[in-house]
């Protein structure tokens, strides 16, 4: 399966008639610092559209040569579409999200809440027939949201850190005890409660817009640095370290 994002108006999309937005670049990252737009995602079927949008759905791109010698080629490229009708992101949220299959009601809902948010916008249009079939996508490939209800609340961290943890500890020959798998699971979701007020204090220092994705590397190790200045962030992280590792002095 190819994994290409769309460059060009593939098979499906033959005749499509772009909007503005549509022709406009999508970004590649979006820091998302403001808790009204961010709130536009605690809604857990938002969430999923957005993520069936970011997946996107095989396509191809058919190309038709003619070489020097006066004969037709035909060229098919296999492209991952990201700009999905309606009925294309219902039928993929099964593969996408589970069995939490989204409904058609349901995106024609919250599709102008994620358009008014800023998430998505409508990519063109395609009219067969009688018939005009509207496409969107993303505004950007990335969003990297620091407020927002669904990142730090209601246990969302302890399921994301849960299968982590267990993970880590059937990959490296760590002799941690049940007792102490649920302090480091504590431990560690702590840490990501503290980091949450550093995390918008951080993207609220980027510039412009973001075109490389270097910079979420870079983003992570400026949270990081910035959380040191923290004595209790500090000292949580020295817990964690003394459970991993007991028998290793402090350097």
């Amino acid at each position: 399966m190819g994994k290409d994002n769309i460059d060009n108006v593939t098979d499906k999309l033959e005749g499509i008639v772009l909007t503005k937005d549509g022709k406009a670049p999508q970004k590649e990252i979006v820091f998302v610092t403001d808790e009204e737009q961010a709130s536009v995602l605690d809604e857990p079927v938002r969430l999923h559209i957005l993520q069936v949008l970011r997946n996107g759905i095989e396509d191809k791109i058919t190309t038709k040569t003619i070489d020097e010698n006066g004969d037709k080629i035909t060229r098919e490229r296999v492209v991952q579409r990201n700009a999905l009708s309606v009925i294309e992101i219902v039928n993929e949220s099964v593969a996408c999200c589970g069995p939490d299959k989204v409904s058609k009601n349901q995106v024609y809902h919250h599709l102008p809440k994620l358009e008014e948010g800023g998430y998505i916008a409508e990519y063109g249009t395609v009219t067969s027939g009688e018939r005009t079939t509207k496409y969107w996508r993303r505004t950007a490939k990335g969003f990297i949201l620091t407020k927002g209800e669904w990142i730090g609340g209601s246990g969302t961290y302890t399921k994301k850190m849960t299968p982590f943890i267990e993970t880590m500890l059937e990959t490296f020959d760590l002799k941690v005890s049940e007792g102490e798998k649920k302090e480091l699971l504590e431990l560690m979701v702590k840490r990501m409660v503290m980091q949450l007020e550093w995390r918008t204090k951080i993207a609220e220092l980027v510039k412009g817009d973001v075109a490389d994705k270097m910079i979420l590397d870079q983003y992570e190790t400026l949270v990081d640095y910035y959380s040191l200045g923290s004595k209790e962030y500090v000292d949580n992280i020295m817990k964690i370290r003394e459970i991993l590792f007991p028998e290793e002095p402090s350097i």
